[in-house]
């Protein structure tokens, strides 16, 4: 069954990517607010409780899911076609980062997109020097940026450091990160400083 959007489609439709993550679901929620026609991508189920209800509450504001693998490349040029896409936002994490080449492909094979935004949401990977256990993943997601820019597709980075809440390597919320009280975790060798961009 095709589901037609009851709002208007004069501000662009909206793919989503991992909009049942963490930073997605803000992504997802401000883009139903903003009354765009919404489109997120989940993979097929069975689903959890909690992410079936972030489910339910977007289909509830009107979103339309669609249920399939970012790392299928017909499939996703099949949606972008048929649902006449015209921004796609990642919003993937951690083990998932370099699906996003496969969604770079099809969206330059479709070659409609008027934008697409990346999932970066962390440091600007390109003024960065981490070092493991953090590199493997700065080293994915330059490896995307590089690839978004040699495929002539409009882009956007959004880069808010760590006001995302990961720069932990186990990508635990600093809110929830209890003090060490008796010894602490030296990432590297211990000799790399930090810096202050003004």
């Amino acid at each position: 069954m095709t589901v037609t959007p009851s709002v208007s489609s004069s501000k662009g439709r909206v793919l989503i990517v991992g909009a049942t993550g963490f930073i997605g679901q803000f992504i997802a929620e401000s883009s139903l607010d903003a009354c765009r026609p919404t489109y997120v991508l989940v993979r097929p189920g069975p689903y959890s409780p909690s992410r079936a209800k972030i489910i339910k509450a977007f289909q509830d504001k009107g979103a339309i899911i669609i249920h399939g693998l970012v790392n299928d490349k017909e499939f996703m040029e099949k949606i972008l076609k048929e649902h006449q896409i015209d921004i796609v936002i990642s919003a993937v994490g951690g083990g998932n980062i370099l699906d996003q080449l496969t969604l770079i492909e099809a969206i330059k094979t479709v070659g409609t997109i008027k934008r697409f935004l990346p999932s970066e949401f962390g440091h600007d990977v390109d003024r960065a020097d981490p070092v493991e256990p953090g590199l493997a993943m700065y080293q994915a997601k330059r490896r995307v940026r590089c690839v978004t820019q040699e495929s002539g597709v409009p882009y956007t980075y959004i880069c808010c450091n760590s006001i995302a809440s990961w720069p932990y390597y186990d990508n635990t919320h600093p809110s929830e990160v209890v003090p060490p009280l008796d010894q602490f975790q030296i990432y590297g060798d211990g000799s790399v400083k930090g810096k202050r961009d003004m």
